[in-house]
């Protein structure tokens, strides 16, 4: 890896660990509407249809209404599963074994974009990111 890569690497990852620390104490109606906001404009009809047409330029793969098709079905999913999921504070008690499960943040996450799927894997990871009060790069 080149010294240049390396510098904007570090650049990213300096900016998520600000980015990060900003909702590191958002309750958790803050992060359930952060994650809501950010999977609406995902799906929003220009923003679909915008991933859609880049993903099938620029991969060759697949055709802009699969996409769009895709991208929605994926992202609705994902919101549907993460509805009322507990991730930050107490999020489990098990009083007979004297077990706390507490939420936190592990901080920025890296994640890699598949060639097959450059649209719905990304914005899916951010809002899994965004759920648990985590940055991505």
């Amino acid at each position: 890896m080149d010294r240049e890569t390396v510098r904007l690497a570090g650049a990213l990852v300096l900016r998520a660990r600000v980015a990060q620390r900003a909702i590191d104490n958002w309750s958790q109606e803050q992060i359930d509407e952060v994650v809501t906001a950010a999977g609406w404009a995902i799906i929003h009809p220009e923003h679909n249809r915008m991933l859609a047409e880049i993903a099938v330029r620029d991969t060759g793969l697949g055709n802009v209404a699969d996409k769009i098709a895709k991208n929605r079905r994926k992202t609705i999913g994902l919101l549907d599963d993460l509805r009322g999921a507990k991730s930050v504070g107490v999020i489990a008690e098990l009083p007979e074994l004297g077990l706390t499960e507490i939420a936190r943040p592990v901080g920025v996450v890296a994640a890699v974009t598949p060639s097959t799927n450059p649209g719905a894997t990304p914005a899916n990871n951010i809002i899994n990111a965004l759920k648990g009060r985590n940055a991505i790069v």
